[in-house]
């Protein structure tokens, strides 16, 4: 009686493992998915310059994989007829944004009722600075005679329109919001006067 349950024991317990093994390759292999595509833009993802925008932000036809694409880098993001969304993770030379670098952030207004320049860290979350000083909005900036602004994204205070970047060799990125856009950039994204994003000086 025992020699005969002892084999069948041991077969049951392989195929547990077995099953707990796949389970476990399958669960990895899923949350693996599902980190790269949260972190890797969508297949509609439309570019101007450095920055880019997902034209499916607050849409109902958005699919879960966007959802949360667009729930980790914007927010309680509004329809695109009300607020469209740019994104930068790189500078114009196709450089990731470094913490410790200097970035200038260059151009004229935007065509919006309201805009603004946000700064996040590696976690999507606001940055930590003695300043108190997160984003820049239409409002508050300093422009030039020409009415041009230029905002210094980097990790020591700056003269004017400085926006900190934190400490350390991690990245971050920046959030343009434009509240009720022109009506040629919600026609055309890619066609939107965005300023440049330019490395300047050397990274600490």
């Amino acid at each position: 009686m025992h020699a005969v349950l002892r084999p069948n024991i041991s077969r049951g317990f392989s195929a547990l493992l077995t099953a707990l093994g796949v389970l476990i390759a399958a669960m990895a292999l899923a949350v693996a998915s599902a980190w790269w595509l949260m972190r890797h833009p969508p297949s509609h993802v439309i570019t101007s310059g450095a920055w880019r925008t997902n034209s499916l932000a607050g849409s109902a036809d958005a699919d879960l994989y966007s959802r949360a694409y667009i729930a980790v880098t914007a927010l309680f993001a509004l329809n695109w007829s009300e607020t469209i969304y740019f994104e930068a993770v790189e500078d114009d030379d196709h450089e990731p944004l470094l913490a410790r670098c200097t970035y200038a952030i260059a151009g004229k207004p935007i065509d919006a009722r309201w805009w603004s320049i946000t700064a996040y860290g590696d976690d999507n979350f606001l940055i930590p600075n003695d300043a108190n000083r997160f984003s820049f909005t239409m409002s508050n900036l300093k422009y030039g005679p020409d009415g041009a602004f230029r905002v210094i994204a980097a990790p020591v205070p700056q003269a004017e329109n400085w926006l900190p970047t934190g400490l350390g060799d991690g990245g971050f990125n920046l959030l343009i919001r434009l509240y009720n856009p022109g009506a040629a950039i919600v026609a055309d994204p890619g066609a939107a006067r965005l300023p440049s994003i330019k490395r300047v000086g050397a990274c600490s």
